[in-house]
């Protein structure tokens, strides 16, 4: 007897490839939910060629192999402060069905932008994801 696996497709913002496990469901809700409230607040949570620069910086600046997480962590430290507290709160609340803290909300959103930069630069060739 074989089983048949349904695959669904992914939802995926532009250079995105899902590869590092992002939920993207998150920015589209982040997203939905500025364009309605706050429309200058959409464009917080997009890759800009400044965090895309930023990025292959601290690649290039470690000149061993380097963890993915710690470039994670000092990308979301940028991103963290210009993501909105109430939007970050009510996609969060919305996409996972849980309560939780604005600055848990936040940190949430700027690691999946986090995630989206790296996978972008991927997609353009300038790091291998393995």
């Amino acid at each position: 007897m074989s089983r048949q696996i349904s695959l669904v497709e992914k939802k995926l913002p532009l250079l995105a490839s899902g590869k590092l496990g992002a939920n993207y469901e998150l920015i589209f809700k982040y997203w939905e939910i500025a364009k309605r409230e706050s429309p200058e607040k959409e464009k917080d949570v997009v890759l800009s060629t400044d965090d895309l620069d930023y990025a292959e910086k601290l690649i290039r600046e470690k000149k061993t192999r380097l963890k993915v997480s710690e470039i994670i962590d000092e990308l979301v430290a940028k991103i963290i402060n210009r993501i909105d507290s109430g939007i970050a709160l009510k996609a969060y609340e919305s996409v996972y069905g849980i309560k939780t803290d604005p600055f848990s909300a936040r940190k949430e959103v700027a690691t999946v932008v986090a995630l989206w930069i790296l996978e972008a630069l991927e997609n353009e060739g300038k790091l291998v994801l393995s």
